[in-house]
């Protein structure tokens, strides 16, 4: 990762760790007193790290995002065990995208050279990943199956239209 990558991945950090915990924290939906629809765009900046970035750091920037969502949830490292999970997920989701003829040496994740549907199904791994994990630790208990599978199900669509949305806001070539 180059410098300026670096600082564009930095402000990336920030800035969407500002719009989970000021905007996105707040729509919570649900009915018969339980809330069943969030939003989550952790997944977002772990699936527009470079894509030759090491898994490693891919795992520790994860968590270091979770972490600092968790310090503003008061989840106490739930989201920093969705989004390391999710980091280290992103590996086995980019090696079973793979194109035919492998990933361009500087390919970026964020649609300059790769297909709408290779996007498409990239995010809503990462998305799907990252919510059932975190609704699976939320409850931590196989009892609550059912609350699990009705959050996730409610919020893993919201939550990659609204990723869908935010990068073709900010990456209108996707």
């Amino acid at each position: 990762m180059g410098g300026v990558s670096n600082v564009s991945n930095l402000v990336r950090f920030f800035a969407l760790l500002i719009l989970q915990v000021f905007v996105f924290r707040q729509v919570r939906l649900g009915w018969g007193g339980a809330d069943y629809i969030f939003i989550f765009i952790a997944p977002l900046f772990i699936a527009l790290l470079p894509l030759r970035t090491p898994r490693p750091l891919v795992v520790i920037v994860a968590f270091l995002f979770g972490i600092g969502m968790d310090a503003f949830y008061g989840t106490l490292g739930v989201h920093a065990a969705a989004a390391t999970f999710a980091g280290y997920s992103r590996q086995f989701v980019l090696a079973y995208l793979e194109p035919r003829d492998g990933y361009k040496v500087k390919a970026s994740p964020d649609g300059k050279d790769l297909s709408l549907g290779w996007w498409i199904k990239y995010i809503g791994f990462l998305v799907g990943f990252y919510t059932v994990f975190y609704f699976s630790m939320e409850e931590f208990s196989p009892l609550f199956w059912k609350q699990i599978m009705l959050k996730s199900l409610f919020t893993i669509p919201l939550s990659w239209l609204i990723c869908s949305i935010i990068v073709t806001f900010f990456r209108p070539r996707i």
